[in-house]
């Protein structure tokens, strides 16, 4: 994985803000309007916790994509929520 060094830090963040998330997430499922629950679902968390900015930084620093970057947050939002 691309951004491994992220991955940890980004965990304990996740689980920091656990009930937050899960409370978001039910919430977005009654909501709909997405196409794909768990990709909208750890881009808006992702967004959440770490910024624009911060996400935006990682292209730089890790020369990646957004793929890349979709599956850091998918990893982290396991840890603390199951779709």
């Amino acid at each position: 994985m691309k951004l491994q060094a992220e991955l940890l830090p980004l965990i304990e963040k996740y689980r920091a803000a656990a009930g937050s998330i899960v409370a978001y997430a039910e919430h977005l499922k009654a909501a709909g309007g997405y196409k794909d629950f768990h990709t909208r679902l750890a881009w808006d968390v992702l967004r959440g916790i770490v910024g624009t900015r911060g996400i935006c930084d990682w292209y730089d620093k890790y020369n990646c994509h957004d793929s890349h970057i979709e599956t850091l947050a998918k990893r982290a939002l396991k840890e603390v929520y199951t779709v």
